[in-house]
């Protein structure tokens, strides 16, 4: 089931970038993909517990909308085997014109369960001194010793006034 949401995640983004056909002297007919280099980070934690290690990157920018995703993973040194014992993800989307964004992330502890993280921002109002914007944010524990969680959730209402 999540393999089918991946893909249609991925299958979606990729109809949404914008192509353009372009035809050469024979008559064939190309499709032209914007590239461009983009920034991408990556960490590194080492410490007396353990090694991590992240990623992040943007996946789509234009004029309009951004998505940024970030997959990272960690180790604990006293821990059995080589599989990660934390990994973990996220995706940042961001309305350039407006301001508003939404995010979706999730890390997984082995033997600990699953947190699930979901978020938006919409700008109310936005000039020289003075925005406004409304937040609303949901998180949940999934599995491990203690079972699933309650619901954790909360809108919110930002201002702020520069003098």
């Amino acid at each position: 089931m999540k393999f089918i949401v991946f893909s249609a995640f991925c299958l979606a983004v990729a109809a949404a970038m914008p192509y353009e056909i372009i035809e050469d002297e024979d008559g064939q007919q190309y499709y032209a993909v914007p590239i461009s280099r983009e920034k991408r980070q990556t960490k590194w934690n080492v410490n007396q517990s353990g090694v991590g290690i992240s990623h992040t990157a943007n996946i789509f920018d234009n004029n309009k909308h951004r998505l940024d995703g970030t997959a990272s993973a960690a180790k604990n040194f006293n821990s059995h085997g080589l599989k990660p014992d934390q990994i973990g993800g996220r995706l940042d989307y961001n309305h350039k014109p407006s301001g508003a964004g939404a995010f979706v992330g999730a890390d997984r502890t082995r033997g600990f369960g699953t947190d699930l993280n979901v978020g938006a921002k919409y700008n109310i109002h936005q000039s020289k001194n003075v925005g406004v914007d409304v937040t609303g944010q949901y998180g949940r524990h999934f599995g491990g010793p203690g079972g699933t969680g309650k619901p954790n959730y909360g809108v919110f209402l930002n201002a702020v006034a520069r003098f």
